[in-house]
């Protein structure tokens, strides 16, 4: 699979090239496009544990698999927000990313969710990310630009938890509050992720929940 980017940096979409039956694993709603006679086939991937977890996670229960045509083809994949796109050629090894910043993957990629390392986060909601192991190439998007971090050995970054897309599974992460409790609340900081190195992590630029806690103001009121 052949994997371009268009319309970048802030509506960005994939644009996955196919050979004749070549399959493809998306999560709900991501196809944008795709060549006619593309199948699309409906699945838990993995059965209903995996499913379940996924649900419980924020997920789609299903995920769709498809395959192109004798002939070959493309599908054109999206992300609800605005942002940049991205992928990663794994080989083998485990990536983590963040459950809304997963996209689509290649079939040699094993689809798994974990809990994602929130400890003592009273009032907090879930950080459940998406693992992905073995071998192919894993599309990712951002909400905003994306960044790329490279850390040497021994070497901390610290990352809002709400910024924090994709992350290599053997890198090592703590998630916990901003200060104490007075500034968790108070200072507009919530939680954060400090990495260590070596390891490349990436990042986006903007926030989702943020957005939301910004937006809720100026909606309607009911008057009921």
């Amino acid at each position: 699979m052949d994997v371009t980017f268009d319309n970048g940096p802030a509506f960005t979409v994939a644009v996955a090239k196919l050979s004749p039956g070549e399959q493809i694993r998306c999560e709900g709603g991501a196809m944008l496009s795709m060549t006619a006679g593309t199948q699309i086939e409906t699945t838990t991937q993995g059965g209903i544990l995996k499913g379940l977890k996924r649900s419980l996670s924020g997920e789609s229960f299903f995920m769709n698999t498809f395959t192109a045509p004798a002939g070959g083809g493309e599908m054109v994949l999206s992300h609800p927000l605005p942002g940049d796109m991205s992928y990663i050629d794994q080989q083998g090894e485990t990536w983590l990313y963040h459950r809304d910043g997963f996209v689509a993957c290649e079939t040699g990629i094993d689809l798994d969710t974990k809990w994602g390392g929130l400890k003592s986060a009273f009032g907090a909601s879930s950080f459940f990310v998406v693992k992905c192991s073995g071998a192919g190439k894993v599309i990712f998007a951002t909400y905003g630009a994306l960044r790329r971090v490279d850390l040497q050995a021994g070497q901390q970054y610290v990352v809002d938890s709400g910024h924090l897309v994709a992350w290599h599974e053997a890198m090592p992460i703590q998630i916990q509050k901003v200060g104490g409790y007075k500034s968790l609340f108070f200072s507009g900081e919530g939680f954060v992720a400090t990495l260590t190195g070596p390891g490349t992590f990436f990042m986006q630029t903007r926030n989702e929940r943020a957005f939301v806690d910004w937006l809720v103001p100026y909606l309607p009121k009911s008057s009921n």
